[in-house]
């Protein structure tokens, strides 16, 4: 009995923890290197520093010298399908490396769009009136990628119409984002794997701590007329659907919270569906004389309906799904009672 009420338990935990520890994996191995760097922060980009031993790297360097901006980037917001409008998203500027003497590429979110218009104009101005450079600038902080595609193309056609070099290769910045994905989803998508792993740790420790021989001495301490005996002869001799075992004087389930019930105790069982967005999951409900109610969840209605049937065995057991049932349990127990339970024999 322990043995089968125990490796029921694993069992019915183990697809929960393995989805719980699958969607963790996948999350940090997707987000995992991005995280890192994020702990770690950004490496700062000086005149010394070799961007080719940078390239992928989470860097950060302060533009001063904004040119142009040579592409945007917009976003289509739509509900329930209907687009409400397009906005600018991202832009994407040609600036000047003046430690390297080459053109970088530097893509900003639009919130930032302002900010590097005035870094371009402060620059623009010092040119037209011959004064010193700017010696402050935006910081941006991103990974170093090479640019490539459109961008690359668009880049190239800015930067031959003001007669600017153009090398073989252009590197390219986007600000608050970390190998393609931005700060916001490395952290939140990073939390959600957190979260999973702690539920898969919660359910690892659960099963580990609530095991079958704790429960079942722990019933037996609560009723000391009940031997181990008793409790293994009968569920030796109880039908199993799914993992329940329905005995003559307990039914038994290691998906159940406490394991099993005594038969004498139950007043009403029935079964039902709750729909989950696409998924429908079956139930077995039990209600007791306490007015507590247990349940477990089987692969199939008809599963559910063959566990339900054999309560027709006990006279004292109400067995059907008649909403009137439901009702009258709920607002006159005495009557519900009267149906069947009163005929228990003593």
């Amino acid at each position: 009995m322990l043995k089968k009420l125990r490796m029921g338990q694993i069992m019915d935990s183990l697809w929960i923890f393995l989805v719980c520890i699958g969607f963790c994996g996948f999350m940090f191995w997707k987000m995992g290197p991005g995280l890192v760097d994020l702990v770690k922060g950004a490496k700062p980009v000086d005149a010394e520093s070799e961007l080719s031993e940078l390239q992928g790297k989470y860097v950060s360097w302060t533009v001063k010298y904004p040119v142009d901006e040579y592409m945007e980037t917009t976003k289509t917001t739509k509900i329930n399908g209907v687009s409400t409008g397009t906005k600018k998203h991202r832009s994407s500027w040609l600036v000047i490396d003046e430690d390297r003497g080459i053109c970088l590429s530097i893509e900003v979110p639009v919130k930032r769009f302002d900010e590097m218009m005035a870094q371009a104009e402060r620059f623009y101005q010092a040119l037209e009136q011959g004064a010193d450079m700017p010696e402050t600038g935006m910081p941006v902080t991103g990974s170093l990628e090479v640019l490539s595609g459109e961008e690359l193309r668009y880049f190239k056609q800015t930067a031959n119409s003001m007669d600017l070099p153009v090398e073989d290769v252009v590197y390219h910045i986007r600000d608050g984002s970390v190998h393609g994905e931005t700060k916001i989803n490395i952290y939140g998508i990073s939390a959600i794997g957190a979260f999973f792993l702690l539920v898969a740790l919660f359910i690892l420790v659960k099963t580990l701590k609530d095991s079958a021989k704790k429960l079942i001495d722990k019933y037996l301490a609560e009723h000391t007329d009940v031997t181990l005996a008793q409790l293994e002869s009968d569920f030796a001799a109880a039908q199993e659907i799914n993992k329940v075992w329905v005995g003559k004087r307990w039914t038994f389930s290691p998906k159940m919270t406490d394991l099993l019930f005594d038969n004498d105790q139950l007043v009403w069982v029935h079964t039902g569906s709750v729909r989950s967005g696409r998924n429908i999951n079956f139930y077995v409900w039990w209600n007791l004389i306490d007015g507590s109610e247990k349940q477990v969840s089987l692969s199939s209605e008809k599963k559910c309906t063959q566990v339900m049937e054999r309560y027709n065995q006990f006279d004292h057991v109400v067995v059907g799904n008649s909403p009137e049932y439901g009702y009258l349990l709920r607002n006159d127990k005495e009557a519900f009672l009267n149906l069947k339970y009163r005929n228990k024999p003593e």
